[in-house]
């Protein structure tokens, strides 16, 4: 009952929000999407999600990132999509943001990827609580494979770290800290054929992070895409990359919650602890 109240009020928030709009993104603004599982019955909701996002966005292709964080980007506002945890029915997204002209950037896990119980990995290591009203299909708790990775990236979409495990935590020993940092990044390059740029920390990046992991994420990768939401164009930081995190079955004015500003205000400590590390 609670969660259905909190649900209830972000919808309202949202779509109030979205209505009066006291305020509107800069031509510079780049909204990164934070997204999970995306079953196949779903198709037509992430249709309807991403014609109403392509009419309030320019999408940004992975390969602008580096001109947009140098400031060379002005005709936006922008949009990216992020999925996480390479999930096998993410190719139904990836079918859907192609036939509009649209790639995105998918974070892996390798030992996701490469588990032989991979349905047992996804629900004790990533997501320990799912949902079957939503996730009822084995590509709904599957990932990709290294092949459909590879034609993946083949075809323009980004395929980036989401460590090795998924167990990176901010009290991960260092001999952990490099295996999910550095050998997530190795694992990449020498399966996929191209060495990833982006590091995106699980979980809640507060809980997942400390100063030796921020150290060395900073060193391996161009990018960190954190968990926490912000203004890009206020921080323009590589290192503190916000995103926003939506979920393809809920309700249009939830999403609209979530692209707003009414939610940001309560993520500054959080983000201010990131940032003395």
């Amino acid at each position: 009952m609670k969660q259905q109240l909190i649900n209830l009020y972000k919808g309202i928030a949202g779509q109030l929000e979205y209505t009066l709009r006291p305020w509107k993104y800069s031509s510079r603004e780049l909204i990164v999407l934070c997204m999970h599982s995306t079953p196949v019955e779903r198709r037509q909701q992430f249709e309807q999600l991403v014609s109403f996002l392509l009419r309030e966005f320019r999408p940004l292709n992975p390969s602008q990132l580096d001109p947009y964080f140098k400031g060379e980007l002005s005709s936006g506002p922008y949009v990216l999509f992020t999925f996480d945890d390479g999930l096998k029915n993410n190719a139904m997204a990836a079918e859907v943001l192609e036939a509009n002209g649209v790639r995105a950037v998918f974070f892996v896990v390798p030992d996701f990827v490469t588990s032989d119980h991979p349905e047992a990995y996804y629900r004790e290591n990533i997501r320990r609580v799912v949902d079957s009203s939503i996730d009822h299909e084995v590509e709904d708790v599957t990932p990709f494979t290294v092949q459909e990775l590879r034609n993946l990236s083949d075809r323009g979409h980004a395929i980036e770290s989401h460590t090795m495990s998924h167990l990176l935590r901010a009290n991960s020993s260092p001999e952990q800290i490099t295996r999910e940092v550095q050998t997530s990044s190795v694992w990449i390059e020498k399966n996929i054929g191209r060495k990833p740029i982006v590091f995106c920390s699980p979980i809640q990046t507060n809980f997942s992070v400390n100063s030796q992991a921020k150290q060395e994420i900073a060193k391996q990768y161009r990018y960190h895409f954190t968990t926490f939401p912000g203004l890009n164009d206020q921080e323009l930081n590589t290192q503190l990359v916000f995103r926003r995190n939506i979920e393809v079955h809920w309700s249009l004015s939830r999403i609209k919650y979530s692209l707003g500003r009414v939610d940001l205000s309560r993520w500054k400590g959080e983000t201010a602890r990131f940032q003395q590390l």
